[in-house]
């Protein structure tokens, strides 16, 4: 990045963006397949989940395949079907919950997959069937985190390929 538009970001940043108060913007981005397992693979650094690897498969209608290598000898990977059961809602419910089940796998190493995602990284929770997604929580260690106070909305969506990404910024004047 530009050092000036570094410098200018950082500024508006120390300021909690006064600079630009009554700011409003709306925004879909669409995030590309490789980009999200990069995210994911970045997320997932420095884990002590015995997840080694992660490959996120949208598909159109809110809904994603997930294929989950386990570090676990002779375990093969892991097909798990996702959707998006409920949006997260700003600033009340900032949690973004996903049903999930798995394609073809015996009862056994099911269990043993659910036993063992108790150790999943901060801001993610399993609940039966379900994935909660604490986005302030996940976005913590990131440079988004200084943005979550100027989130009104943020839905995620998908499409074949793309995770799309619908959210209003409002910054408070």
């Amino acid at each position: 990045m530009d050092p000036y538009a570094t410098q200018l970001l950082a500024h508006l940043r120390s300021s909690a963006f006064r600079d630009i108060a009554g700011s409003r913007v709306s925004a879909r981005i669409p995030v590309s397949r490789s980009l999200v397992n990069m995210l994911v693979a970045h997320a997932l650094e420095g884990t002590t989940t015995p997840v080694r690897g992660v490959d996120v498969r949208p598909h159109e209608g809110d809904r994603f395949d997930v294929l989950v290598t386990l570090s676990w000898a002779f375990v093969p990977p892991l097909k798990v079907a996702v959707t998006v059961e409920r949006q997260p809602q700003f600033p009340a419910s900032p949690v973004l919950v996903l049903r999930w089940s798995l394609f073809g796998a015996v009862g056994v190493l099911a269990s043993r997959l659910i036993a063992s995602l108790g150790r999943l990284p901060a801001g993610i929770r399993l609940d039966g069937d379900r994935l909660e997604l604490d986005i302030p929580t996940l976005a913590a260690r990131e440079p988004a985190v200084t943005l979550l106070p100027f989130v009104k909305a943020l839905q995620i969506h998908t499409s074949d390929d793309h995770v799309v990404l619908d959210v209003e910024l409002e910054i408070h004047s």
